[in-house]
């Protein structure tokens, strides 16, 4: 394991102010149903894990913004809010029970944006405390920031390079929204907003390599905030002296290149609530060999353990093993089949996608879930488009369910880019989930 320095960096600002007693009295300018808060109540401290190239590459924390957050509602507004180092000596709040809320950084770029280059951002909270009328309060504490975005860099082999055309790059995202493009000269790293439910760094190498056309898709769950992923691309090693070491895959669709990742904490506590960072390398998913490093054969399956749970296939052209190229006129159908007396019991579709947004699916009558045993308000958009059959109001108990999409793509071809489906179905003899790719 290589060895990592960790340059500790605590930075600590502090207004210089004389204490007051919670006890001293407002004077004559008090306001009643009000309190106040000493700036020198409270001090920001920036707490970081990180091998640091340069001192400039850390904020001073007097640029950072100190939110006042009633403490019922901590989506609120702030009810007052102030760069740090131009907070007053004295902050008046409307009595209450308050947290504050330190931050800086996290600039997209664009609104609603979920990423961007050399994009850091800092969040810090502290405990609760209590604003009382005609009370003074001089004691809420340390608010420590952290990263709290995922960082992630990527790093091109040289003997990929060799081989790789000009245009070759890797396109990053992570969760469902904000995606970065890295090519062998992006020197910089990328920021991703960390979302709950959404963490899986997705890591698509296109290009051409020996001559031959290339997407690779790559991938990593269990991403955590205050992380910083560094993934290294590299040709595909195959050692034919190894018994069971080949390269998978149909002819022309074989795995052309790995790639691996290291984790390092940045957070300054050592991996506390952020996974289990480590500096050895680990294999990436291959989305279409999930679970299983690349440079294995898993060897075949055994005969005698039977798939449990319902049966999928997909209608040429649709390969569910790959990420499928569509268009607007695309005839995109799976068949899922139930030998289970119940029939189905789940069928729930989950669309995944850095261009198509929650808004925008709205606006021709879909959500980012989709059930359809319990299809909800969604019913008539389901059947307008032939997702549902028409008069058909649910798929529950059915044995055979077409999911014929093919209208979806007309409105679907709009959007650039690549757009899963995540589509998890269930019957009394099991679950199984799938992942139907299309790129348009």
């Amino acid at each position: 394991m290589k060895r990592i320095i960790y340059i500790y960096s605590i930075i600590a600002l502090a207004l210089g102010m004389a204490s007051c007693s919670t006890e001293a009295p407002f004077s004559a300018e008090s306001r009643k149903g009000e309190g106040r808060v000493l700036a020198s109540a409270l001090s920001v401290e920036l707490k970081t894990d990180e091998k640091l190239v340069r001192s400039s590459g850390v904020p001073d924390v007097s640029d950072f913004t100190v939110d006042f957050i009633k403490a019922d509602n901590l989506e609120d507004s702030p009810v007052k809010h102030f760069r740090y180092g131009d907070m007053p000596e004295v902050v008046t709040l409307p009595v209450g029970e308050y947290v504050a809320r330190a931050y800086y950084g996290g600039d997209y770029g664009s609104e609603g944006g979920k990423a961007a280059f050399s994009a850091p951002y800092y969040l810090g909270e502290s405990g609760r405390f209590t604003i009382s009328e005609n009370k003074i309060t001089d004691n809420i504490g340390t608010v420590e920031c952290r990263l709290s975005n995922v960082k992630v860099t990527i790093l091109f082999d040289e003997n990929l390079v060799k081989v790789m055309s000009p245009d070759s790059k890797v396109s990053v995202s992570v969760g469902q929204r904000g995606s970065l493009d890295f090519t062998p000269s992006t020197s910089e790293s990328g920021y991703f907003a960390y979302e709950e439910g959404s963490n899986t760094i997705s890591a698509v190498f296109t290009g051409v390599v020996d001559g031959d056309e290339v997407t690779e898709s790559k991938s990593y769950s269990n991403v955590k905030a205050g992380n910083h992923y560094r993934i290294t691309f590299k040709l595909h090693s195959v050692d034919p002296n190894e018994p069971g070491d080949i390269n998978p895959g149909n002819p022309g669709d074989e795995i052309k290149i790995d790639a691996t990742v290291s984790l390092e904490d940045m957070t300054g506590d050592g991996g506390t609530d952020v996974g289990e960072p480590s500096d050895e390398d680990i294999y990436m998913d291959d989305d279409r060999y999930p679970n299983e490093d690349p440079g294995n054969d898993p060897g075949p399956d055994d005969p005698s353990t039977p798939e449990n749970g319902p049966k999928v296939t997909a209608e040429a052209p649709i390969d569910l093993d790959k990420v499928n190229e569509v268009n607007a006129s695309s005839k995109v159908v799976l068949n899922f089949e139930s030998k289970a007396d119940s029939g189905f019991t789940t069928f729930e579709v989950d669309i995944e996608s850095n261009d198509l947004t929650p808004a925008e699916l709205e606006s021709v009558g879909l959500g980012a879930h989709l059930d359809l045993i319990n299809p909800g308000e969604l019913l008539g958009a389901l059947q307008g488009l032939g997702i549902l059959k028409e008069n058909q109001e649910t798929v529950l108990g059915e044995k055979n369910v077409v999911f014929d999409i093919s209208q979806f793509m007309t409105p679907l071809s709009i959007f650039s880019g690549e757009h899963h489906f995540v589509i998890k179905v269930a019957d009394s003899d099991g679950e199984k989930v799938v992942t139907l790719k299309l790129k348009i």
